[in-house]
């Protein structure tokens, strides 16, 4: 009976405003214009991505005001520590980025990949010293970022690291033997 009583007075609150239906419809009304082509497709690919290229030992200076530079490469075995790694030959990979525009830049959505000249792609693993980038760099600050990668016997081996600080901005690659 309470729940009924309730109920009753919850409802007896709500009483529409004369007029606001009307209101509402003229407020979302809106026109629609066809196509100057009906028959044109939209876009069928993403847009290329700049890309700026270098040696494992210089810097790219980006478009955007970013400059991006390997700052070491090393070699190490990692062992596997959680659930889902591996045990094997890795390639560290340190990654510095310069803000030298005159706004902050995000990197939480920074992707660096590695590739062997021979196609082999390096898994990037969370076991050894992973630390990827996060967060904002203030202009005239660097960011470091450190990735580990599996790759079977990396010593000496050609390879391209590809950086793209952020999602749609230009990727800078970095290609040569690893020390």
């Amino acid at each position: 009976m309470t729940g009924a009583i309730a109920l009753a007075l919850g409802l007896s609150a709500c009483t529409a405003v004369p007029g606001a239906s009307e209101q509402f419809s003229e407020q979302i009304t809106t026109t629609w214009t066809a196509p100057a082509d009906p028959t044109a497709e939209g876009p069928t690919a993403a847009p290329e991505v700049p890309k700026e290229s270098s040696d494992l030992d210089s810097e790219v200076a980006l478009s955007t005001g970013m400059t991006v530079s390997i700052a070491s490469m090393t070699t190490m075995a990692v062992t596997a520590e959680t659930p889902g790694e591996v045990d094997g030959s890795a390639v560290v990979v340190t990654v510095a980025l310069h803000n030298t525009s005159d706004s902050p830049q995000s990197i939480d959505s920074a992707v660096v990949m590695l590739e062997a000249a021979d196609g082999q792609v390096g898994i990037a693993t969370t076991a050894g010293p992973n630390q990827p980038f996060a967060g904002t760099i203030d202009p005239g600050d660097t960011a470091t970022g450190v990735y580990v990668f599996m790759l079977d016997d990396p010593q000496g081996r050609n390879v391209t690291v590809s950086v793209n600080y952020s999602a749609g901005e230009p990727i800078a690659l970095f290609a040569g033997p690893i020390h």
